[in-house]
């Protein structure tokens, strides 16, 4: 039997010198210092123009960036130049492409891959779950002649247009999406959104605050609760100059988060870039490399499909 307190590896990165025991090897299971092999995974929302395309493709010079987006989705001028590769997903299977594709790439040609805006690809995958719905069933789209073939008139009667299977249906595809986008652990992943008024995610002190926009109840709790980083980005005045600015620590006004205390005490950031994010998180974490992460930075995932 081990002695008490043998088996305890209690340190974080930065405290390695308190572990009780160096973590153990083994040939199936991967033991690090806790957090070692931690990624970033960070969610930016912003009213539409704000800067968040422009924001996200800062670090493609230095930090080779996948930009996933949706046909609706509008790129800035600022972002056009900035050396970040697109690829462009409107329906789930194309999103599911994708996902098996960063499982099993190697090498990892992308140091972040981000979907760039939920909020807008939520209601163009909705059109793609729609669709194989009234395929299914033609009179939910369509009115049917005497024969019971659809006709070319819509069906705007109550029985016709989307519910909320299809609604259920995208949302859990979504939310699995991310999931294992996140459980590759090959390359930091982010997500932007715009901003709704809602409750609080992680409180019920009642009241509304800023949030990301993301269909579906309890949506925008389960992925905020996927990051553990959460950025509110707003065009400020600041005299007669205008700056934006992100923050990372929340207010009475909008939810924030930033599990790596990055960017205390003020919690936000002026005019941000991500080599900004990345060497302030790296700061944060006693000069860890975030480029290079352990847990999986050269493995292949092969997890299993959900459906």
């Amino acid at each position: 039997m081990p002695r008490r307190g043998q088996n305890l590896v209690r340190a974080s990165g930065q405290q390695a010198n308190l572990s009780v025991v160096q973590a153990p090897s083994s040939p199936n299971l991967n033991f690090t210092q806790l957090g070692e092999s931690e990624w970033i995974r960070m969610l930016v929302y912003a009213s539409p123009g704000n800067g968040k395309t422009s924001f996200i493709a800062t670090g493609a010079a230095e930090y080779p960036t996948l930009i996933v987006r949706s046909s609706m989705d509008l790129i800035p001028a600022r972002a056009l130049a900035s050396g970040a590769h697109e690829i462009v997903a409107d329906t789930h299977e194309k999103m599911l492409q994708i996902l098996e594709w960063c499982q099993h790439i190697d090498p990892m040609p992308y140091t972040w891959i981000w979907w760039d805006c939920i909020s807008i690809a939520q209601d163009v995958l909705l059109d793609d779950v729609w669709e194989a719905a009234w395929r299914n069933k033609p009179g939910r789209n369509w009115v049917l002649d005497q024969s019971g073939r659809p006709t070319s008139k819509p069906n705007i009667s109550p029985t016709g247009g989307k519910d909320k299977p299809e609604y259920g249906t995208n949302a859990d595809r979504i939310q699995q999406w991310v999931r294992h986008m996140i459980g590759c652990r090959r390359f930091h992943f982010g997500i932007t959104a715009h901003p709704m008024e809602g409750p609080h995610p992680t409180n019920d002190e009642g009241g509304d605050v800023l949030r990301p926009w993301i269909q579906v109840r309890q949506m925008p709790e389960k992925i905020c609760g996927y990051m553990n980083m959460v950025g509110f980005l707003e065009v400020v005045d600041e005299g007669k100059k205008e700056i934006r600015r992100i923050h990372f620590t929340e207010s009475s006004r909008y939810y924030a988060k930033d599990h790596f205390d990055a960017f205390l005490p003020d919690g936000y950031v002026d005019d941000p870039t991500i080599p900004q994010i990345m060497r302030a998180v790296e700061a944060a974490r006693g000069g860890a490399d975030m480029r290079n992460r352990r847990g999986g930075a050269t493995a292949t995932r092969r997890g299993r499909r959900e459906q």
